[in-house]
């Protein structure tokens, strides 16, 4: 067997190794991919209906007096990013689509004269901030399936002491919006202060169900905006795990698919090698018995 046949066999097994592991890490990108979906699946239903709650009790209590709803201190030059991404790489363009979308807040912040330091939550953000030296106010691991509120506490006190400390004008969150498994969409919201709740107000038309409510409005509101906080920021950590597997499941299935492709081609190649190397060894014997004769 010609050299180059055994070089295009070793590499064909190397190729099926490859596809071996991108098909297990689609699998267990999958599996993934159910459970969280379900968890945000059922998640969405809370936090639509305080927003909803949220935006009727702001239409009734505008005169409320609360730092979360108005700027405390617009003066100072610096704006807070928190950026999920992931731990791990291998999903596609999932990380460098968000940190496209950072570097673009980044720019428009700058242009305003705003500093803007970033919280990473995931290893691949923080990675890219580092290299780019931005300025890092924490380092947090990669939300998952896993987090509960109680684990987003942190981030949430760092958050509200800086803004409530007059540190920063502004906090804005960026993560992975997620639509299906083929689709998510880099999203920026603003946390602190919270953005217009009368914009999340459904349009009842000519007519809207007035409630009594006891105790007050402004007490209600008072009261609910930091459970409102909290829950838009843990929606948006399980949207972005959420979107990550989706985004990993589809570029190991890819991977996996370029993977057999290749084997194909290679197994084409090796069988247009040992042909080759057949008929030049049918050549010489025949060469050979030629010579005989002759």
């Amino acid at each position: 067997m010609p050299k180059s046949g055994k070089e295009i066999r070793r590499r064909i097994r190397s190729v099926k190794n490859t596809e071996q592991i991108t098909k297990a890490m689609k699998m267990v990108a999958a599996a993934r991919l159910r459970k969280s979906e379900g968890r945000t699946e059922a998640s969405r239903p809370y936090t639509d209906t305080l927003r909803e709650v949220m935006g009727h009790l702001g239409s009734v209590a505008s005169d409320v007096d609360h730092p979360f709803l108005d700027h405390i201190a617009p003066e100072v030059p610096r704006a807070i990013l928190v950026l999920l991404t992931s731990d791990k790489g291998l999903c596609g363009s999932f990380n460098s689509h968000l940190i496209t979308a950072a570097e673009r807040f980044i720019a428009a912040e700058g242009n305003q004269g705003r500093q803007v330091s970033l919280v990473c939550a995931g290893k691949q953000g923080r990675k890219w901030a580092l290299k780019t030296n931005q300025d890092i106010l924490a380092y947090y691991p990669s939300f998952n399936d896993k987090t509960t509120f109680a684990d987003l506490k942190p981030l949430m006190d760092l958050l509200t002491g800086e803004y409530l400390g007059r540190q920063a004008a502004e906090v804005h969150l960026l993560y992975a919006r997620f639509v299906n498994v083929v689709k998510n969409i880099p999203t920026v919201i603003r946390l602190l202060p919270i953005e217009s709740l009368s914009a999340g107000e459904e349009d009842g038309g000519e007519y809207r169900q007035e409630y009594m409510l006891e105790p007050s409005p402004q007490e209600l509101l008072a009261s609910l905006l930091p459970s409102y906080f909290r829950a838009v920021l843990f929606q948006a950590a399980i949207e972005n795990f959420t979107s990550e597997n989706g985004s990993r499941m589809v570029a190991m299935d890819n991977a996996t698919k370029a993977a057999g492709e290749m084997i194909d081609a290679l197994t084409l190649q090796y069988n247009k090698a040992r042909q080759a190397g057949i008929t030049l060894e049918l050549l010489d014997i025949v060469g050979g018995a030629e010579a005989l004769k002759g």
